[in-house]
Order: C-alpha cells, then sequence, then structure tokens
C-alpha cells in the first residue's frame, strides 16, 4: 500500500495556502497512493474554506483526517467534525492487514476529569494539556487486540516530544500500551504526529515514533519580519511571526507484503527567511527545522 500524510497547512494564516493545496495534489497524484491522511491544523471549518476540501477530493482517493488544536481555537468540534466529514474525533481504518488508529489529543485533564479543548480554555498553571482522556484509552486498548493486524497510530500531538509542554501529557502511558502490543510481536509499526513545525524522529522501547513538519512554515514569535506587501500582511496579520517553507512539505509512506515501512520524505527550502536571519538555531520546540521531512526505512523484523 501507498499513502501521501500532511498537516499543519493553516490555510487562514498564510498568504498562499491554495498554491501549496494544489502542489501537493499535483505531486500525490504522480504518485498514485491508495489514500492520503491529513493530520489536523488544516483551515478553519467555514464555507469559505470548503473548496480546501473539494480540490483534496479531486484525487479520487479515500481522505482520512484528525483534529488539531487550532481547530477547535474559534469553533466548537461538532463544527469541525461536520466540515471534515469525521463522525468523531478519534476513530480506526483497516487498509490491507494494518489498522491506523487515529487519536483525538485535543482535550484537558481537569480535577474533575477531562474537557474537550476549545477557545485555549484551560489553564497552564493546574490543568495537563494536550490529554488522552481515559475512556479513549480504553478504547485504544480494545483497538490494538486483534493478533492478526499491525498497526499504525496517528495523533496530531506527539508522544514523544518531552520539550515543555508541546507533547501529549499522559504520552507515556500510552507508550506503554503500545509497548505492550508489541510485546508478542512487533505489530505497531510506527507512531506519527504533526503540531510541533518541525522535522524529528526517536525511537522508544521498539517503536519509532515519526513528527512530520509543517506543509507551511514555522511559528517563532522572536522578531517580527516584514517580507510580503502591505496588503498581504493586512490580510495575514500572523505572517510577521513565522518562517515559510518554499514547497508543501510532505511525505509518502510505502508499507509493503512483509509489513517493512518506507517513508519517503522532501527537501525543501525557506521562503524568504531563514532562522538563522532572526537570530535562531536548527531547532525550535524540541524538533528540527530545517526545511525537510525525513526519509525513514524500517525493517519489521529488527
Amino acid at each position: 500500500m501507498k499513502f501521501a500524510v500532511f498537516m499543519d497547512l493553516h490555510y487562514d494564516a498564510i498568504h498562499d495556502g491554495d498554491r501549496r493545496i494544489r502542489e501537493f495534489t499535483n505531486s500525490v497524484k504522480k504518485e498514485n497512493v491508495d489514500f492520503v491522511v491529513e493530520l489536523g491544523d488544516l483551515c478553519h471549518p467555514i464555507d469559505e474554506n470548503k473548496h480546501i476540501i473539494n480540490k483534496l477530493n479531486e484525487l479520487g482517493v479515500p481522505f482520512f483526517f484528525n483534529v488539531g488544536n487550532h481547530n477547535t481555537d474559534a469553533y466548537p468540534i461538532d463544527d469541525v467534525l461536520k466540515f471534515l466529514g469525521m463522525g468523531n474525533g478519534y476513530y480506526s481504518f483497516i487498509f490491507g492487514n494494518v489498522k491506523f488508529i487515529v487519536l483525538d489529543t485535543n482535550y484537558i485533564k481537569t480535577p474533575n476529569g477531562s474537557e474537550p479543548y476549545y477557545k485555549r480554555n484551560y489553564a497552564k498553571t493546574t490543568d495537563a494539556y494536550p490529554f488522552v482522556p481515559r475512556e479513549e484509552i480504553e478504547w485504544l486498548r480494545n483497538e490494538l487486540k486483534n493478533e492478526q493486524l499491525y498497526y499504525v497510530i496517528f495523533s496530531h500531538q506527539s508522544l514523544s516530544n518531552d520539550f515543555m509542554k508541546r507533547g501529549i501529557s499522559n504520552r507515556e502511558e500510552v507508550r506503554v500500551i503500545l509497548e505492550q502490543r508489541n510485546s508478542n510481536g512487533k505489530k505497531v509499526l510506527f507512531c506519527m504526529n504533526g503540531h510541533d513545525h518541525g522535522d524529528d524522529i526517536n525511537f522508544f522501547n521498539g517503536i519509532h515514533y515519526y513528527t512530520l513538519n509543517s506543509m507551511s512554515y514555522i511559528w517563532h514569535g522572536i522578531k517580527e519580519t516584514f517580507n510580503y506587501s502591505n496588503e498581504i500582511h493586512e490580510q495575514y496579520p500572523y505572517l510577521k511571526d513565522l518562517i515559510l517553507y518554499e514547497e508543501p512539505l510532505h511525505i509518502i509512506i510505502t508499507i509493503d507484503e512483509n509489513m517493512d515501512v518506507q517513508i519517503d520524505g522532501m527537501e525543501g527550502h525557506y521562503q524568504n527567511v531563514t532562522p538563522k536571519d532572526i537570530g535562531m538555531g536548527s531547532r525550535w520546540n524540541g524538533v528540527s527545522i530545517e526545511p525537510q521531512t525525513s526519509s525513514l526505512y524500517i525493517d519489521v523484523r529488527l
């Protein structure tokens, strides 16, 4: 099987989102993929953005979405799910003998349990966020029970990033569940996330954790830069705090009949300002901010 993955387009924050979608779809058409996965922060769920979904559907293959934290910055989860054509924030689908599990990590752990993230409704000093709630944890355990299947885990936020509060707050609990699934043979092929707007690969207790770079930019907020016309900056006020990649970064993943995984990344370029130009290093928020998506080969027998 072959499929494409991208995330973190943030269409409403950038001036060239339509070009990125067009170049992405043109590239993916050449790959003859079986399906496409988008893992969060695509765009605001409004009528003016329906053309994005229509353009993606022109690929003529199944599309699977995930909810990102910025999807619900200003819109309730029900609006987001309806816009993306999703029945629930977390779900699974099977292709061949691989079950793909899509987690919804946009929850806040509160003293009374948990609640969905909406409009930045969490107290940074007392609440844990992002968080996988108890009912979803139990759902995940049940999803992993089939001995005949292999598994791929998708989430918007990271199960591996220990930098500050970037990663899922109860990520170690989730990782233990995945490691238990692997105790009788390597069944979890890999885990993949976005959110961090960077490129990273970790390997913990037999499982690869791949952080996929943003399709469009690095957010930094360090030094304002004005690299576009006044009209563009007026329409897209966040551009002054962004470093844009020129290419729509994404990956192509092939899983062969032996369950070996080939992730084909791509090399890109910064659009018109680099991290060095504003005094940044090559890493930010615990990940590499080079304009690329890494390639990786996973041998299921090792």
